[in-house]
């Protein structure tokens, strides 16, 4: 295959036939369209291969007088001055404490209000705009009742993936920032405070300390907190101490006493769900000017910013969540974008992050979000189950990228360029506080060269123009997830899935993967029956899984036996500047099912043509040793 000018992978053998995509869908991932067209190519290829892979206290002295001191005879004095002393001390520590809890509180009002941001910049201009618009929609005469309740909401709801209350505190945020933010009509509008007051009201409605926490644990303890902790920061001194207070112990009572402990309900939090817990225990802290908890905050954010066998950042600067599978791009995104935000209001004091774990997060920034970012997109590989969800993009890759790069780490200068880079294709409104950040001027440019992933069993090759990765599994790697619904049919994403983007949007934003077979993931060596996609995931039998570059160029192989399936076989991809070489050899398989392997399946965007054993569309080329191309169009 070469990637140029010109990347179809593949063909297929004379068994492969031309049929519609047929009914397979990924659940909640938008409408199939007729109108998309999508080419699968097949091939069937035996060529030898075998290689390896690879609070802070202060303890003032006590003077221990000897019994001749002079002072023995002044008792009552010398007490007098030692308490003075311990008096001062505490005092001065408490004032700079203070302090530093009133200057995080004003960075955290300051971000979500876009201080300082030129308001005439076309960025901002339109984000204040869509922050006013989104606001007024939430506050139509009827739809937000007097009440303080939304008449769409079903408040009786039990959580499951979705939960119909959740939008009660998402739209207040909104609605806070815009009473907050200057630069539109809403700012400081007396009606507006009155119904976000209304509404944060009646959150003890069905949101309160005797409601019992049913189905979904996350709403309860992480989900609602993330947008009430918020609001209740920007409406500090705005609104009716009483609601308030409600609101504020409402919160402390879901949320757990610190960010390492359990909330209400739920795990221990670890990865992303610690940094969502530490930043709604950072809410609480400046909502009770509490600085041995922003402290506790300050502590488990370092933490989760350091490397781990666990949930979290990997040695190879890939991200896990749910046990080890890779989700760099879906919870490891929200993780980036969360903690690039913590540093950003806590810098300069005595709770931004220490020296060690921002190195850290910056190398996961510039060697894990970067590198898994394409055009306005993260790579499907890495996001795991969030491929079934019509709104996932890289939001939070570019709000990872802006925040970090206006912060001084060891990896400034790539995160910056990086940032630059996505700003060029980013085709949507930016939130206020990330549009005032968008004005990144270093020269643009994604990461280039070739890296393997060996925590994860992933490989990423990438040059100007392209994108390309490859996801495995093993003994030691999970190969999925299916929760709450989501990637139904999914089980193959890690047999060796062969991804390729030349625009980024290659996949993403047209409805492509509801129309996608999922069944015939590019790259992949699969035994085709009834059940061949499912919802069945779990850990790899093989341990001979691997890869090894030069920073340039690399191999990855596999040692390939997936789940619920009679197949075995040996799997290699070769990387060399624009070519990629996929060899499969020693297929084996106990049934009588029929055997593909998978060159590429992806939208049509060009006319396609080929002859003996090559074939062209779609900028792409590909050249098959031994083989004929035959080439489906599924419509």
């Amino acid at each position: 295959m070469g990637i140029g000018s010109v990347p179809i992978v593949g063909m297929c053998d004379g068994g492969a036939t031309v049929g519609p995509a047929g009914p397979r869908t990924q659940q909640q991932a938008g409408s199939n369209r007729s109108d998309r067209r999508t080419v699968v190519a097949v091939v069937m290829i035996a060529i030898g291969f075998h290689g390896s892979g690879r609070g802070i206290t202060r303890r003032l002295p006590t003077p221990d007088l000897p019994i001749g001191n002079p002072f023995r005879k002044r008792p009552l004095l010398l007490d007098n001055v030692n308490r003075l002393v311990a008096l001062l001390a505490i005092a001065l520590a408490t004032a700079a404490h203070a302090s530093s809890i009133d200057t995080v509180r004003g960075n955290f009002v300051d971000y979500y209000t876009a201080a300082g941001a030129d308001r005439t910049s076309p960025r901002v201009r339109d984000a204040l705009a869509g922050l006013e618009s989104q606001a007024r929609s939430y506050i139509d005469p009827g739809f937000l009742r007097s009440d303080g309740s939304w008449s769409d909401i079903n408040y009786d709801d039990t959580p499951d993936g979705s939960w119909s209350p959740w939008d009660h505190t998402r739209r207040l945020i909104v609605m806070a920032k815009a009473y907050r933010t200057p630069g539109q009509s809403l700012y400081n509008d007396p009606q507006l405070r009155v119904q976000i007051e209304s509404a944060l009201g009646y959150v003890n409605h069905y949101y309160s300390r005797t409601t019992l926490p049913l189905g979904n644990w996350w709403f309860w303890s992480i989900g609602t907190p993330l947008d009430l902790g918020p609001t209740l920061v920007l409406m500090r001194g705005d609104i009716n101490d009483t609601v308030f207070n409600d609101c504020v112990s409402t919160l402390a009572f879901h949320i757990g006493s610190s960010p390492t402990s359990r909330g209400l309900t739920g795990p221990v939090p670890t990865g992303e769900n610690l940094v969502w817990s530490s930043y709604t225990h950072l809410c609480l802290a400046l909502l009770r000017d509490d600085s041995a908890l922003l402290a506790q905050v300050r502590d488990a954010m370092a933490s989760a910013c350091l490397t781990t066998t666990g949930d979290g950042i990997q040695n190879d600067s890939s991200f896990h969540q749910h046990g080890p599978q890779l989700y760099t791009g879906g919870y490891g995104g929200s993780f980036a974008n969360d903690v690039a935000r913590y540093a950003l209001l806590t810098r300069g004091t005595e709770f931004e992050l220490t020296s060690q774990a921002r190195a850290s997060f910056s190398n996961y920034l510039a060697d894990g979000i970067a590198w898994s970012l394409y055009g306005n997109y993260f790579d499907v590989s890495v996001i795991s189950r969030e491929v079934a969800r019509p709104s996932t993009t890289g939001y939070n890759g570019i709000a990872a990228l802006l925040q970090a790069s206006v912060i001084a780490s060891p990896r400034q200068r790539e995160i910056r360029t990086a940032a630059a880079k996505m700003l060029q294709s980013w085709q949507w409104i930016l939130p206020p506080e990330l549009a005032g950040l968008a004005n990144v001027t270093d020269t643009a440019a994604w990461p280039s060269g070739h890296q393997h992933y060996f925590a994860s069993d992933y490989t990423v090759h990438r040059r100007d123009g392209w994108f390309a990765s490859v996801k495995m599994f093993s003994t030691r790697t999970k190969s999925g997830e299916s929760t709450n619904d989501e990637n139904l049919l999914g089980s193959r994403q890690s047999d060796g899935r062969f991804y390729l983007a030349l625009n980024g949007d290659d996949y993403f934003g047209r409805d492509i993967w509801p129309a996608y077979d999922w069944t015939r993931l590019p790259g992949i060596t699969v035994e085709q029956k009834p059940d061949t996609a499912n919802d069945f995931y779990d850990f790899g039998t093989r341990t001979f899984v691997g890869g090894i570059g030069d920073g340039q160029n690399g191999v990855s192989a596999m040692e390939y036996a997936p789940l619920k399936s009679s197949v075995t076989a040996k799997k290699a991809w070769f990387f060399f500047g624009d070519t990629i070489v996929f060899l499969t050899n020693s297929i084996n398989s106990r049934s009588e099912n029929r055997i593909e392997t998978v060159i590429d399946q992806r939208p049509v965007t060009s006319p396609i043509v080929s002859g003996i054993n090559w074939a062209v569309a779609n900028r792409v080329g590909y050249w098959l040793y031994g083989a004929s191309p035959r080439i489906e169009n599924l419509t």
